[in-house]
């Protein structure tokens, strides 16, 4: 299919999703409790309210942003989340106008779901294909130019190539020298602008220098916008990951709070709370009742040893806790030394060690401290007190994390930044994932986070070691 009538199509959801829910109410009227006895003014009411509802749920949980480069699994829970609205709605239609149309609860239901299959069936294919293309047709990519320091350059261009789904394609860079940078072609310095674009059909700029005026600011957006191109600024290339704003008024002056956080409301901390104790009881009660036995005996047979690990960590406002995990590396000996990070086919690590890290279920008695109230199921991972004590001083904004509680999977790991910290750069990424979770807190993306971490358990992460 040509790759434009592919974008046209993502680009015409709602269209697509609407003769899609037509679709789905017309297949479900052939399972045994369809409405083939409905009158049909009944039938073209119910698409009706079906139709509104649809679009009405959709505006709230805002299901129609542009999220082709964020990953499936939030699409999915978006998707759940708009259908669960909808629902309500009709139901509370029906309630109120039960007299006119008798809709059987299960066909409701049913309907629903196959919308819901359907739907989802689409835009993965749609997604796909748009990523395909991004990665073998550089036509289909936007030209993007970047204005910043070398080292910001670079990472940003790195970035760009690792998240190809994104649809950018880095014609080069403007810098006060010309330093080199592989694949990123130097076009001239930032005060050249105006002439680099005239010469080059660019189509976004982004600013990233470590530190900018606001004259230049305005001399960046006005030149962009003299030639209908779009500007992003990035003042601070890891800044970026350690803020949330929130813009308030005293009388007509904007006062901005830097350090506005999601979970300092009481509504946010206690939905987080409730989640947590349902999810964790659930699981320790339906999988933990028969599995933890289970690995008990089998960790016991492996090697000599206690069952449990447990272990000092950081926790929310650096306070001090005990994690527990399974044990999976042979049993310490006394003398040894307390915190020495396990590495790829480490010598210490048992066979059944080994395949309980490589499922993460090693981390799984961890339910208990989200149970005690020390940990949350979902959180940046909490540090051992070495790694805490040695970051703190290497990394900006490192204790920005402990504003909220630790979780046993968290937004970093999902998105690959899990295992072995060789290097600053390595627990820079991880931090950097883990302030945006902090700062960008909402309970979907709790969801999407389970979601894609029960998907990595079935892919094996190759990072778990």
């Amino acid at each position: 299919m040509n790759q434009r009538i592919i974008l046209r199509l993502h680009e015409k959801r709602r269209i697509i999703d609407a003769f899609l829910l037509v679709l789905s109410f017309e297949m479900v009227q052939f399972f045994p409790f369809g409405l083939l006895e409905t009158p049909i003014t009944n039938a073209i009411l119910l698409l009706a309210v079906l139709l509104f509802s649809w679009f009405i749920a959709a505006s709230n949980t805002k299901l129609y942003k542009d999220r082709i480069s964020n990953k499936y699994v939030e699409e999915i829970v978006y998707v759940f989340n708009t259908l669960t609205i909808q629902f309500v709605l009709i139901a509370a239609f029906l309630y109120a106008y039960n007299k006119k149309i008798a809709l059987p609860l299960i066909f409701l239901i049913y309907l629903l779901i196959v919308f819901g299959l359907i739907q989802l069936s689409i835009k993965y294919l749609i997604r796909k294909k748009i990523h395909y293309d991004y990665l073998h047709d550089s036509s289909m990519l936007q030209k993007l130019l970047i204005v910043g320091s070398a080292e910001s350059t670079e990472k940003l261009n790195q970035t760009i190539k690792a998240n190809f789904f994104y649809g950018y394609n880095c014609i080069g860079y403007l810098s006060e020298e010309d330093r080199k940078i592989a694949e990123v072609n130097y076009l001239g310095h930032p005060d050249e602008l105006a002439e680099v674009l005239k010469k080059h059909q660019v189509e976004k700029v982004i600013v990233a220098l470590p530190s900018i005026s606001e004259s230049l600011i305005r001399y960046f957006l006005e030149t962009c916008d003299a030639h209908g191109i779009k500007t992003f600024i990035v003042p601070n290339y890891y800044q970026y990951t350690s803020t949330s704003f929130e813009i308030n008024q005293i009388g007509l002056i904007p006062v901005i709070n830097l350090r506005a956080l999601p979970l300092d409301k009481s509504e946010n901390k206690f939905l987080k709370r409730a989640f947590d104790i349902i999810f964790s009881s659930l699981f320790l009660l339906l999988i933990g009742s028969w599995l933890f036995p289970l690995l008990a005996i089998l960790i016991k047979l492996n090697s000599k040893g206690p069952v449990f690990f447990k272990q000092e960590r950081w926790g929310i406002n650096n306070k001090k806790m005990n994690c527990y995990k399974f044990r999976t590396m042979y049993h310490q000996k006394a003398g040894e030394s307390e915190f020495v990070q396990a590495t790829k086919n480490d010598p210490r690590v048992t066979s059944v060690g080994k395949w309980l890290r490589s499922l993460s279920i090693d981390e799984t008695p961890q339910f208990w401290n989200v149970l005690i109230d020390n940990m949350s199921v979902v959180g940046p991972r909490p540090h051992v007190t070495p790694q805490n004590l040695e970051y703190s001083e290497k990394i900006e904004s490192y204790r920005l994390r402990h504003q909220v509680k630790p979780g046993l999977t968290g937004w970093a790991q999902v998105n690959g930044a899990r295992g072995e910290t060789p290097d600053i750069e390595h627990m820079q990424a991880r931090v950097n994932y883990d302030l945006y979770y902090v700062h960008q807190w909402n309970f979907w993306l709790d969801i999407q986070i389970v979601l894609q971490t029960i998907v990595n358990v079935f892919k094996v992460d190759k990072h778990a070691y």
